[in-house]
């Protein structure tokens, strides 16, 4: 039994780890993060329930079906048999039709609710001239609900938006711990080298023994900044694994060996940020939309609570013909015998609730206005921000790729002075670890300036885009 439990762990354990590749790419991280990650299958869900409230609105349109039987006997007599049946048939334009068959019988069955012996049909309508002829309330909910969709979608949109900023954010970190790890490893290597060189000096008689002593401090160092970079490595790893999982909703782990590619940390030589940017963000940014919706939502609901300022004026009319004609009677025809013709009349008079409601509306929408000028606005400086951004991390990443060559040049003059014995190891060393800070640098600031890309792409709320 023990022996099946381990096995079946091992399982589990190669099930989550199996789907992560050796080498794992910044292209293949973010398939498996808009695939896989619980975040972005909550998204999914967003648009599901803004097209489920469409679905729900739009029966409010939906033929109704109607029948009824009522039948009554007391004291050996029959007061009355009411049979009545129809379908109701609501339009967009605020136009109910209906169609239905009635048969009443009995023998104190009153006057107005008589039929013909083969019952009556009746086909027509019912319309408000006054209240409800441009909007009602199931027109106003379906779109509500439209405009919910397209809440929806956007709002699936910048979750996208946010978990891949902070997915690739967290990648990026774990290529510039990698790039800084192999750069303390070829000092520790170098420092290694070294010091064999000073003790094989040293035996030689050419070196002093406070050689040895300073070139193995200088191993030491290497090797506690190696454990630091190791550390900082196989953290961002960890952050990096919050973000896989497999198809079965596993969290996957990121093995030891798994390495990322170097390549995924260079950004583009050049940068211009097109002049129809922040138009084009502006108009299509997803929280934009969100408001915009919301905007919509309130324009809508003005627009119904000024509708209800107007008096309630409803017109019904309908053609009445003899159920005969159904079997092709003598006599009788299947509509034109008659009519049904009625209006209805209703209108508070002082109005207070509906003005009052009119007025809540009407502030609702200036503050929701207000807000979407302020996000308009907010949007437009975080983007510059993230252009002056790219522009001072290009030019600091250039500018330390100088200092890299230079530190370079000023270590090979000062290893060509040592060789010919006019330096010591002190300044050897003096030369050298500006050399690695340099580099450990310049990982840095192309890591900031990647970053710098993905922040501008998700502030324009096109960062999900570029990768669907």
């Amino acid at each position: 039994m023990r022996m099946h439990l381990l096995a079946f762990g091992m399982l589990i354990v190669l099930a989550a780890t199996a789907q992560v590749p050796a080498v794992l790419s910044r292209e293949a991280f973010v398939r498996m993060v808009l695939e896989n990650h619980p975040m972005a299958r909550q998204a999914a869900l967003r648009t599901e329930l803004g097209e489920a409230t469409v679905r729900s609105a739009r029966g409010g349109f939906d033929p109704v079906a109607t029948a009824s039987y009522d039948e009554k006997q007391f004291d050996e007599k029959n007061y009355f048999q009411l049979f009545d049946a129809g379908l109701k048939v609501p339009t967009w334009y605020g136009v109910e039709l209906f169609a239905g068959y009635q048969e009443n019988s009995g023998d104190l069955l009153d006057p107005q609710a008589s039929t013909p012996g083969d019952g009556l049909i009746k086909v027509g309508g019912q319309v408000g001239v006054g209240q409800g002829l441009f909007i009602d309330q199931r027109r106003a909910t379906l779109r509500k609900s439209q405009a919910y969709l397209r809440a929806t979608q956007a709002e699936q949109e910048q979750m996208l938006n946010d978990l891949l900023l902070q997915a690739l954010s967290d990648h990026t970190d774990w290529v510039a711990a990698y790039l800084s790890l192999e750069v303390s490893n070829s000092a520790v290597d170098l420092a290694n080298a070294r010091l064999d060189n000073v003790r094989g000096s040293w035996r030689g008689g050419d070196r002093p023994a406070i050689d040895t002593l300073e070139a193995y401090l200088q191993f030491q160092d290497r090797q506690m900044r190696q454990q630091q970079a190791s550390l900082h490595f196989r953290n961002a790893g960890l952050r990096l694994s919050n973000h896989l999982w497999n198809a079965a909703q596993q969290p996957l782990e990121l093995q030891a060996s798994v390495i990322p590619d170097p390549a995924d940390l260079a950004s583009p030589a050049t940068f211009q940020l097109p002049d129809t940017a922040i138009t084009n963000a502006v108009a299509n940014h997803p929280l934009l939309a969100q408001v915009g919706a919301r905007v919509d939502q309130l324009e809508i609901d003005r627009r119904l609570r000024n509708e209800y300022l107007k008096p309630e004026l409803d017109l019904r009319y309908q053609w009445l013909g003899n159920g005969g004609a159904l079997n092709n009677e003598q006599g009788t025809t299947l509509l034109g015998d008659g009519y049904q013709f009625g209006v209805g009349f209703q209108m508070p008079l002082f109005l207070r609730r509906e003005r009052g409601e009119l007025t809540i509306a009407k502030l609702r929408l200036t503050d929701a206005n207000l807000g979407l000028d302020r996000d308009r606005l907010r949007i437009r400086n975080r983007i510059n921000e993230r252009v002056n951004d790219i522009a001072v991390f290009g030019d600091q990443v250039r500018l330390g790729a100088d200092m890299v060559v230079n530190n370079e040049r000023l270590l090979a003059g000062e290893n060509q002075r040592f060789a010919a014995g006019e330096s010591s190891l002190f300044l050897v060393n003096a030369r050298e670890v500006p050399l690695i800070d340099a580099r450990i640098r310049q990982v840095d600031l192309e890591a900031r300036l990647r970053k710098a890309f993905f922040s501008l792409d998700h502030e324009a709320g096109t960062l999900w885009r570029a990768w669907r």
